[in-house]
């Protein structure tokens, strides 16, 4: 029994090895199937990974002088603007034109009542011919007296031939005391006479510059009532457009009245701010004589102005100075309309033009060398317009080199260095390459 009881206490030790014994087999086992497996699978050769070229188009360079192209917004504005006025009261008896219509230089806009004025001007001439009339009756008095100066002068003579003659009878007593003294009273009364007719020959030239002078006057009354006879047809000082009206027919207004305000289309003028070092260049231009011309981005209007002056200082609230560039009278723009200008600078000499899209951070482009890229810094000039129209950027550096071909894609991987393929701008592998690019971007 001592025995059996021994057996059956050693059972689970003997179920123990035996399950690890059957765990080393099936590892055993599955060791081996991997050793057959590895030993008899193919052999694979290590894969060699070779450089990506990235496909790029390029350009080969140009050094030449060129107009940078700058866009500024204007403004459409007048030298001048002219509020007409009445010089005279009155009546507005017509208003010939309406807000926002075309005048010319001379043509009537307002009529006022004429009838005071034709009045006030009928007395002026009347009161001239009377003027005129008192002048021509001290001319005719003027010449009757210098007609009778020799007559004067003779009576006097005989008077004092008279008086000498009855001197001698008295002295000879041949006469009376009082019949001498009649000749000497009429002696002396004739020469009396002629020395106030000597002084009137002497008064007449002032009596004359007197009715002269009232003669003046009264032509001056004339010239005034004509003058604000004139008044009464208000006409436009100059060609042009009425800004606005205050005034409708039947108004009584007085001296002074505002009545329409009118802005002079023969002095029109775009204002427009330009940056400081730009409008340096274009003022040292100007001194030189150079014509600056710009032209407006909106298609619809075709004509080009003319830059004429820069204001002489900045404006508060403004970053650039005001250029003003002309506009003919003709012009179809409205007064106060926003213009876009496209305005040709002065030529840059040594630069080079690109795509927007060759520029890299505003500062940075790419050059091919033996198929890699070198990145070149360099200084952004201004923006330009080919001739087929086409925006392009103006750079210059002192490195870049006529004939260097400059990356005209746009590489979202670009790093001096890259591997790439170059294919010549405007190619038809390059067009394929621009779209590929546009989809990828």
């Amino acid at each position: 029994m001592f025995e059996r009881a021994q057996i059956v206490r050693q059972l689970p030790r003997l179920r123990n090895v035996s399950v690890r014994l059957a765990g080393v087999l099936v590892f055993g086992a599955f060791v081996s199937a991997s050793a057959i497996i590895i030993a008899t699978g193919p052999s694979a050769s290590p894969e060699i990974v070779s450089e990506k070229e990235w496909p790029v188009s390029y350009k080969s360079i140009t050094l030449q002088a060129l107009e940078p192209m700058l866009k500024v917004i204007g403004r459409m504005e007048s030298e001048q603007t002219s509020t007409i006025r009445t010089a005279i009261p009155g009546s507005v008896s017509s208003v010939l034109f309406r807000e926002g219509d075309w005048v010319n230089r001379g043509e009537a806009m307002v009529l006022l009542d004429d009838a005071e004025p034709k009045l006030a001007l009928q007395a002026a001439e009347s009161s001239l011919r009377q003027t005129q009339a008192s002048r021509d009756s001290v001319l005719a008095a003027f010449e009757l007296a210098q007609a009778l100066t020799s007559h004067h002068e003779a009576q006097a003579a005989m008077a004092i031939a008279k008086r000498e003659r009855f001197a001698s009878l008295h002295e000879q007593r041949m006469i009376a005391d009082a019949q001498l003294d009649e000749v000497l009273q009429e002696a002396n009364e004739r020469a009396m006479t002629l020395a106030r007719h000597h002084a009137e020959i002497k008064d007449f030239p002032h009596q004359i510059a007197r009715a002269d002078a009232a003669v003046s006057e009264a032509l001056t009354r004339v010239q005034r009532a004509q003058l604000d006879l004139s008044f009464t047809q208000l006409t436009a000082p100059f060609s042009g457009r009425i800004l606005s009206i205050d005034v409708a027919v039947g108004d009584r207004i007085s001296g002074g009245a505002a009545l329409l305000m009118l802005a002079d289309f023969e002095s029109l003028q775009i204002r427009v701010a330009v940056p400081v070092h730009q409008a340096q260049r274009l003022r040292q231009s100007l001194d030189n004589g150079q014509l600056i011309t710009a032209r407006a981005a909106n298609a619809a209007v075709a004509e080009r102005f003319t830059l004429v002056g820069l204001a002489g200082d900045i404006k508060p609230g403004q970053g650039g100075i005001d250029a003003f560039f002309s506009v003919a009278a003709d012009s179809v723009l409205a007064l106060g309309s926003v213009v876009e200008l496209s305005l040709n600078l002065p030529a840059e000499a040594d630069v080079v033009s690109i795509p927007l899209h060759a520029l890299y951070d505003n500062t940075r482009i790419y050059r091919i060398e033996q198929n890699r890229l070198s990145a070149l810094e360099v200084q952004r000039v201004g923006e330009y317009e080919d001739h087929l129209g086409q925006y392009q950027l103006l750079v210059r550096s002192p490195e870049l080199r006529e004939g260097d071909q400059i990356m005209v894609s746009q590489l979202p991987t670009a790093v001096t260095g890259l591997l790439v393929a170059p294919v010549e701008n405007g190619a038809p592998a390059a067009t394929e390459l621009a779209a590929q690019w546009s989809s990828i971007n």
